[in-house]
């Protein structure tokens, strides 16, 4: 596991809960998340614990800032080892109330704020050669197919996987490694609203299945198995039996 961390949408869910993991093994974490308060909270809380951490106040929808983000970053550490892009938006997508700017929202969090972060950390673990290091993102389950009611955000997170696939095999080359993260249901503050939440994982149980993974090399992370397999077996519906078996009931309820 590399020595520095550089993690967005570390003040909540699966990105504080990686930033605590990573902390207790002694990582030195550079923390970006919108709201600093909170992240300095957590850094705080670290720096009891004997850590080093940077808090970082960032919307990675805003490429300045995420390129700030990471410039503060190597002045205080010097390197990033690994970077866990955490920052995610989730919004509902009533199909007969279409908005665009909800969706624009997504896009600009969901997948801009990772391509930015690209942008800014791929020179930077190039001129770390021969040790290179590793990028993983936070995507979903939902990205498999476009689920009723949440289009917007399946369309977010497929786009955030099929970039990743088109990346990772060159990147690789140079040492850059790629790891694409799909978890199903998360207890975070996002999914709070979601109600019934099947095969649900608690932040800090997917935080060290995360890491665990990424240590052992794997590419492309997804969890737990039975959604997993489930989303698996939805993307190969015809389209007629996926409309039948999805589209009504959960977009009418949407809806209302």
């Amino acid at each position: 596991m590399g020595s520095v961390a550089f993690i967005t949408g570390a003040s909540s869910g699966i990105g504080r809960a990686l930033a605590l993991e990573l902390a207790a093994r002694g990582c030195g974490l550079a923390l970006a998340a919108r709201r600093k308060e909170v992240l300095e909270d957590l850094t705080n809380g670290v720096s009891k614990q004997g850590g080093e951490a940077l808090a970082l106040a960032c919307d990675v929808g805003d490429q300045g800032q995420v390129r700030r983000a990471v410039a503060d970053t190597l002045q205080r550490f010097g390197r990033v080892d690994l970077a866990l892009l955490s920052a995610g938006v989730g919004r509902p997508t009533v199909a007969a109330k279409f908005k665009a700017a909800d969706f624009a929202e997504q896009i600009e969090t969901n997948l801009m704020g990772v391509a930015y972060c690209l942008e800014e950390l791929i020179p930077v673990m190039l001129n770390q050669q021969p040790s290179g290091g590793t990028i993983a993102a936070i995507s979903s389950l939902a990205g498999d197919r476009g689920i009723p009611g949440s289009g917007g955000y399946s369309a977010s997170k497929a786009a955030v996987n099929a970039l990743f696939d088109g990346m990772r095999a060159h990147l690789a080359r140079r040492r850059i490694r790629l790891v694409t993260i799909a978890p199903g249901f998360v207890r975070t503050p996002m999914t709070e609203r979601n109600g019934r939440m099947p095969f649900l994982m608690e932040a800090d149980e997917a935080a060290r299945l995360i890491l665990r993974r990424i240590a052992r090399g794997d590419r492309v992370i997804r969890f737990p198995l039975p959604t997993s397999m489930a989303m698996g077996l939805l993307r190969f519906l015809p389209a007629r039996l996926f409309d039948a078996l999805l589209g009504g009931r959960q977009a009418d309820r949407k809806e209302k």
